[in-house]
């Protein structure tokens, strides 16, 4: 249906006009009228019709003056000028301006009628034609950007030899000649997202990387894209494929419940070397998925820096956990904790050190938006990766700001009271977390700890995080358990009293119940992985 506006200060032609189209089934319908032009041009912005009726002699604007507005700001409205003058000036400035039609007054509803069915007409023949070529051009989209992916696919996977890469490259219009090449891999989990989130978050995607002529991409499926970038210098390539899949991480974070694990591959010097990155990216992001999803790595980082793998495994004590419930009294521990593995005298440390600065970011991120806060207000140097880099180059810079950080988002979170009893949950996982290991702890001794009933307590703990008190407490001893498994060469028997179990078949019970394999199988898979 189309609508029809008419502007005429006459009130018996409007309310003849009006009766006419009320009584007639058309294709068009009255949207809203006006005396002048002044008044109708606000009302016409706002109800946008296709067809405008307008009277040519009126006060405080007359018809020309707002046809010719008309045309200037809404292009595709249809004018049909009234007149009740027969002069040929009036016709030729109509025309002039790109009026549709011309009638003089009065205007029956046969020959009314006749001038809307004509620019109907032409209105629908061009929807069509439209359409075509919009058809046309999707058809042609969708062929090329198919002819695009068939070609990366057979580039990364080494189907291609380097003059056959160089001239399908040619064909799809990509500039392949670089003299370093680095593959970003990059797995969604959609995490329950909306489909229009994720390809709200797709569309960001294309955003961020559209102007760029370093930066090659494309999706292998709706889980799975890769990033193919160039560059002249080792060091500058790295630099920019961390700042890369940071934005990457921030912009799904942000549209997105969507988890992005991140793979990134090795420094090819030659373009028969990508398919080897894109091989070395899917080891990086096999690695992230046994340990800790949703996170950065590069292969440099599982090859160079062992104790990446530390900081993976050691899940009881993620960067989420510690800030939900530590006081600032903890944070010249967690920066301890989270420094203690960083050898500064090592330039091949500057990647893990940049990644662990980047995760304690993250999950910082994810916590003020958890409490309904705004990142940027309390993290401003979230938007600037470069100023992260250099940060984390520095071993005085990188202390001092983990310390500021740490000490805005704990402030933010506790200014924000969402939890009732904040303080009262965080003392007691800090009690917890210190005495695990103890085969005597238990509700009642956390509850009298933070001077609650048993029952109180047990309430309290669970609403405000989710799980019970034994819960917890078994998965704790059960992550611990997995670090000492990995890291030590301890009897099962001695790891469980390290964990607080008396009872080793009851440790050995609970450990596959919550692992899903026994502390000999998992202790086996790990120094697989690991070695």
């Amino acid at each position: 249906m189309y609508k029809v506006f008419v502007v005429e200060d006459e009130f018996v032609i409007r309310e003849g006009i009006r009766n006419m189209m009320q009584y007639h089934n058309r294709n068009y319908t009255l949207c809203g009228e006006a005396g002048d032009g002044e008044m109708a041009l606000a009302m016409i912005e706002e109800v946008r019709p296709d067809i405008l009726i307008t009277d040519i002699k009126m006060p405080f604007m007359d018809g020309l003056a707002l046809s010719k507005i008309i045309k200037e700001t809404m292009p595709w409205i249809r004018i049909v000028i009234l007149s009740g003058y027969d002069e040929f000036d009036f016709a030729r400035d109509a025309i002039s301006i790109g009026v549709e039609e011309y009638l003089l007054k009065p205007v029956g509803a046969a020959e009314l009628f006749g001038v809307l069915d004509k620019i109907v007409l032409r209105l629908e023949e061009e929807k069509k034609q439209r359409s075509d070529h919009e058809a046309l051009q999707k058809e042609f989209s969708s062929s090329a950007q198919t002819l695009r992916n068939q070609f990366f696919d057979k580039l990364v996977m080494g189907a291609l030899s380097t003059a056959d890469a160089l001239a399908e490259a040619k064909k799809v219009k990509i500039d392949l000649i670089s003299k370093y090449y680095l593959v970003l891999n990059v797995e969604i989990d959609a995490n329950g997202t909306d489909y229009k989130d994720l390809s709200e978050a797709k569309r960001e995607l294309g955003k961020l990387i559209k102007n760029r002529k370093d930066v090659i991409s494309f999706f292998r499926n709706e889980d799975n894209f890769l990033l193919l970038l160039k560059g002249t210098a080792e060091e500058n390539i790295e630099r920019e494929v961390y700042k890369l899949a940071d934005e990457l991480r921030r912009e799904y974070a942000i549209k997105t419940e969507a988890v992005l694990t991140i793979g990134i591959g090795s420094i090819a010097d030659r373009i028969g070397g990508i398919s080897h990155s894109f091989l070395d990216s899917k080891k990086a992001i096999k690695f992230l998925n046994r340990f800790k999803q949703g996170e950065i790595i590069s292969i440099k980082d599982i090859e160079r820096e062992p104790a990446i793998t530390r900081f993976m495994i050691e899940e009881y004590n993620t960067v989420d956990e510690k800030l939900k419930y530590a006081t600032r009294q903890d944070i010249p521990q967690m920066i301890r904790y989270y420094t203690q593995d960083i050898d500064y005298s090592n330039t091949k440390s500057l990647l893990f050190t940049y990644y662990i600065l980047m995760d304690i970011v993250v999950a910082s991120s994810r916590l003020i938006t958890e409490l309904g806060g705004e990142t940027r207000k309390v993290i401003p140097e979230i938007d600037n990766p470069t100023l992260l880099f250099d940060i984390a180059s520095s071993e005085k810079g990188l202390t001092a700001f983990i310390e500021d950080l740490l000490e805005r988002v704990i402030d933010f979170r506790d200014s924000t009271q969402t939890m009732r009893y904040g303080n009262v949950i965080r003392k007691a996982r800090q009690y917890i977390n210190e005495h695990y290991a103890s085969a005597g702890i238990s509700l009642n001794t956390v509850a009298a700890e933070v001077a609650l009933s048993p029952n109180h307590f047990s309430t309290v703990f669970s609403q405000e995080t989710g799980e019970t008190f034994i819960e917890y407490l078994t998965r704790i001893r059960i992550e611990r358990a997995k670090h000492l498994l990995t890291a030590t060469t301890m009897r099962s028997a001695d790891i469980a009293l390290a964990v607080g179990y008396n009872e080793p078949h009851y440790f050995s019970y609970l450990f596959k119940k919550n692992v899903g394999m026994s502390a000999r199988e998992y202790r086996i898979s790990q120094h697989k992985i690991i070695g």
